[in-house]
């Protein structure tokens, strides 16, 4: 019994750790994409300020993401060599998107099979009657 609680509280804490946005160092790659790109009228506290809205927005909406989108869009926007909020939520958004994308085209082929189904069943209908 004693593992089971074990697997199961820490099975929670994993969850529980799971579900907040990862917390992301980004003053480095602020640094880094001006050194890049010059001081082209953007500065290091102009990229902060980016990155930290686009962490607020990703706080809105990470309770809904589905968790293998979380998990692929984290390893992409934290393991590579520059980590990013603005990355992240480019992921999340482009993750959602194609979700939604996916979802409207199996309603829209549901919708044609029905009326597929419906004038096929017209048809049959009107045969008999044709017929005599």
């Amino acid at each position: 019994m004693m593992p089971f609680a074990l697997t199961l509280a820490a099975s929670g804490l994993l969850l529980t750790v799971a579900d907040t946005v990862p917390t992301i160092d980004v003053k480095p790659t602020c640094r880094a994409a001006i050194e890049m790109m010059g001081s082209q009228g953007r500065s290091v506290e102009s990229c902060m300020s980016s990155e930290t809205a686009a962490r607020d927005e990703i706080a809105k909406v990470w309770p809904q993401v589905p968790k293998e989108e979380k998990t692929r869009c984290a390893q992409t926007a934290l393991h590579g060599g520059s980590p990013s909020y603005v990355e992240l939520l480019i992921c999340l958004e482009m993750n959602r998107d194609s979700r939604v994308r996916q979802q409207q085209v199996k309603e829209e082929q549901a919708k044609a099979k029905q009326e597929t189904r419906q004038k096929q069943a017209k048809v049959k209908a009107q045969k008999p009657a044709a017929a005599q």
